[in-house]
């Protein structure tokens, strides 16, 4: 009989450790999927832009983007590849939707754009979300 209850036991124990291990184990909050955004920016200048035209304008787009609240990692400069469709670029990070939406409605970015859009030849954009 006393061999009865403890087997009873274990398995009561082994029960209730089986459920608890599974409980929690659901309970686990899954990942949320990232709402990061990475847009990139792939720029061509017309033959009119000179060299010190397209160092004011890399320069003042880091000035400016790069205050911008929600923008991480910008990135800004030549492409390295010489056989490259585009012979610049502009990385940046977005914290999410809302932090892009400001970036596009911002008056100094707008600014900028409207200020040296007419030396760009061709501009390629990308915004991927992080997945």
């Amino acid at each position: 009989m006393k061999k009865e209850k403890q087997v009873v036991a274990l398995l009561i124990a082994l029960t209730l450790t089986g459920t608890l291990f599974a409980v929690t184990r659901s309970s686990k909050a899954t990942p949320a999927p990232s709402s990061k955004i990475r847009r990139t920016i792939l720029l061509n200048f017309k033959a009119e832009a000179t060299d010190a035209d397209v160092q004011k304008i890399l320069k003042d787009v880091k000035d400016t983007i790069g205050k911008l609240k929600g923008i991480h990692n910008l990135f800004i400069g030549r492409q390295t590849n010489e056989h490259a469709a585009f012979k610049y670029g502009i990385s940046m990070d977005f914290d999410d939707q809302a932090a892009l939406n400001a970036y596009r409605a911002d008056q100094e970015h707008r600014r900028t754009h409207n200020q040296y859009n007419h030396l760009i030849d061709q501009a390629q954009i990308t915004d991927i979300v992080n997945e």
